[in-house]
């Protein structure tokens, strides 16, 4: 957005964008989150939610504000839902949820654990805005801050699943992992027990089984920790999802549980080289 609109504030230092809003009737809250236009209306019997998203988003758009002006003209293309109720509350809660799909992450580089190794590699994926009001379980809305690319993960064309993709730094050093506000980190822990080295080129999160937490002590979300043991190519790598967050965390507050069943089978790796 050009510094020239007149509803633009300096964005949030703070990587917490999420929480409860108070409404009063027909009052309009708006906000920036990285390039999507988000404004949330409270009418007697119904909220409105417009927002836009610029044909073209970058991954490194990671700010966000408050503006100042709610009344500005939402630009083009623009999406409007209403939601009815008999009686709107006062309050409204905003929140962070993963992908509702598993997430292909292709390292900027491949990645290679030698025979007999293990290491931790610190990734991120993007995350969606829930929209929840009292008395209702499901969020009214679930809208992607950055809308992913859509791909295919599976061997072939009719083995397989839509996932979303994105290209990710994976990190061994979680302080080179860059803190940011519309992403959540997800540790996996590699055990390469075969007896040759492996490198995989991309890997398939199952996002949607992992459960979410707040740090802030380290100001990020975090998902809990991931484990893949490879014992060798003649058997597929077994997943283990932890129950828990790493150390590295620091004191975690549980934001929202998985969106699947914790017992499904997860082909994470199309091929292992």
């Amino acid at each position: 957005m050009s510094q020239n609109n007149q509803y633009e504030m300096p964005h949030s230092d703070s990587l917490k964008w999420w929480g409860e809003q108070q409404f009063e009737i027909q009052q309009a809250k708006a906000w920036q989150f990285g390039s999507l236009l988000f404004r949330l209306t409270r009418g007697i019997k119904e909220w409105r939610l417009e927002y836009h998203r610029p044909f073209t988003q970058h991954d490194y758009e990671q700010h966000w504000q408050v503006l100042n002006d709610t009344e500005f003209a939402m630009p083009k293309p623009a999406s409007i839902e209403r939601y009815m109720f008999q009686k709107t509350n006062d309050s409204f809660l905003l929140m962070p949820r993963l992908a509702d799909r598993s997430v292909v992450i292709k390292p900027v580089d491949p990645i290679y654990i030698p025979a007999g190794q293990r290491g931790t590699l610190y990734i991120s994926t993007p995350l969606w805005i829930a929209g929840l009001v009292d008395g209702i379980s499901e969020p009214l809305f679930e809208v992607p801050v950055i809308q992913p690319k859509d791909t295919w993960f599976g061997k072939d064309a009719q083995h397989g699943e839509i996932c979303y993709a994105t290209s990710v730094d994976g990190r061994t050093d979680l302080n080179l992992l860059k803190p940011r506000a519309f992403r959540a980190v997800t540790p996996i822990e590699f055990h390469n027990i075969s007896q040759h080295q492996l490198r995989f080129d991309r890997m398939n999160v199952p996002v949607p089984a992992l459960p979410l937490f707040y740090s802030e002590e380290t100001g990020r979300l975090w998902t809990s920790q991931i484990k893949v043991y490879y014992e060798g190519a003649d058997q597929p790598a077994r997943i283990r999802i932890e129950n828990k967050t790493p150390t590295q965390a620091g004191a975690v507050t549980y934001v929202h549980p998985p969106r699947a069943p914790g017992g499904n089978l997860f082909n994470m790796f199309d091929s292992f080289f």
